[in-house]
């Protein structure tokens, strides 16, 4: 049986925090730069130290557990996380194109664009080689690589849920995000407190309506993994995670009724978009091999 040294929650923990720390003060840098640079953009709204940090903190958090969690459900981990970041740094970019279709600032969208960039690379780079995954060494406890495929005690490999569940659902994820970033960028973000808003009223209700119909497919795919024998390992850890990103979005859904609390909302109805999406793709991207009567 494969054994690999897997980095302990402490480390992964303080290599999170060192990874946001670093990220919020290269973006800080940026943003001196940017606005020394054109001083009409010293007023930006997405250049305020309360708005990327927040966004920052949350997504670097984020890319810690995903990392943990990776680490001991895939082989290799290194592989997937890569990955996964490339993917995330490509939706991170979305609205940042949406941005630029708005006429904003070009320069300001470019900035925020690299400072995306920015926190993408110093957060893969510092998780994957300062907490790393090992072959050798006493440093951290081995723990052993179990294939991401359940078998049955005749032998028999159990049968994957169908890439069109997955499908459907990253599908539904996407949706749902695309809805709430329309009536993010459309209704005001000053908006009196409450849970509709005159402008874009239909936007809010279409966006709830997908959030119910996404949770119900998120729990039926949950329960349905977990009461069927045998259930593949990660299929198991897919269903959960898409889960959990949904009741996080949704949490952060709430959170946008009241104005103080609007921002971390946003934030935690991304994370949790983000969440949802990521674990739903994990058996797409998953390759590991099966093997039969893996000797330890």
């Amino acid at each position: 049986m494969t054994v690999r040294a897997l980095p302990p929650w402490p480390r992964v923990a303080v290599v999170t925090v060192l990874a946001a720390v670093a990220s919020i003060a290269v973006n800080a840098g940026l943003v001196w730069l940017a606005t020394a640079f054109d001083p009409s953009l010293q007023h930006y709204s997405h250049f305020r130290l309360s708005d990327y940090g927040t966004l920052t903190a949350v997504g670097v958090v984020g890319a810690g557990t995903a990392w943990y969690v990776v680490t001991r459900t895939l082989d290799p981990p290194r592989r997937a996380f890569f990955r996964t970041a490339v993917v995330v740094m490509l939706v991170l970019w979305v609205p940042d194109g949406w941005l630029l279709l708005k006429h904003e600032p070009t320069r300001g969208v470019v900035f925020l664009m690299i400072m995306h960039l920015a926190v993408a690379l110093i957060t893969y780079n510092l998780l994957v080689f300062a907490a790393p995954v090992t072959d050798r060494g006493a440093v951290y406890a081995t723990v052993p690589v179990r294939s991401n495929r359940a078998v049955t005690s005749d032998g028999d490999a159990s049968i994957p849920v169908a890439r069109v569940v997955w499908l459907s659902l990253m599908i539904g994820v996407c949706v749902e995000f695309a809805a709430g970033l329309f009536g993010m960028l459309y209704v005001p973000f000053n908006r009196p407190d409450g849970w509709l808003s005159h402008r874009g009223e239909a936007i809010y209700v279409l966006h709830a309506l997908l959030g119910g119909l996404l949770g119900v497919g998120a729990l039926a795919v949950v329960l349905y993994v977990f009461t069927r024998a045998p259930g593949r390992r990660v299929d198991r850890i897919a269903a959960v995670s898409g889960l959990v990103g949904v009741v996080v979005g949704a949490l952060g859904g709430i959170l946008c009724v009241d104005h103080p609390l609007r921002l971390l909302g946003m934030a935690l109805m991304f994370l949790g978009g983000s969440v949802a999406f990521f674990g739903y793709l994990i058996p797409m991207i998953d390759e590991a091999p099966t093997v039969a009567g893996d000797a330890s």
